[in-house]
């Protein structure tokens, strides 16, 4: 059912529809032809992009099981990280930053 004039096809997505209008009668008694619809086509690229959209959406924001497992470790005093990876990350995500 289309709202506003938009509807929605499965097979070709967002249908648009002409504006509705009273068909009147013209001059010899006849009523004019239905306005014919307008049809909205998404590129391929757009409906992959979309899907992948959806995908990453539906990814928690933070991956609570690797969280929990470094406080665990932390919390046992197993987690050992040495300064030079500290400093390597550091580095990395500065040069990642720059570059964006």
């Amino acid at each position: 059912m289309p709202i506003d004039g938009i509807s929605y096809d499965a097979r070709q997505g967002p249908v648009l529809y002409a504006a509705k209008s009273s068909h009147s009668s013209g001059s010899n008694g006849k009523a004019t032809a239905s306005p014919k619809r307008d049809v909205v086509q998404i590129s391929e690229h757009s409906q992959e992009f979309s899907r992948i959209r959806q995908l990453v959406d539906a990814q928690p924001d933070v991956r609570l099981d690797r969280v929990n497992k470094l406080a665990k470790a932390i919390d046992s005093g197993t987690y050992d990280v040495k300064g030079e990876q500290i400093a390597q990350a550091i580095i990395q995500k500065n040069l990642i930053d720059l570059k964006a």
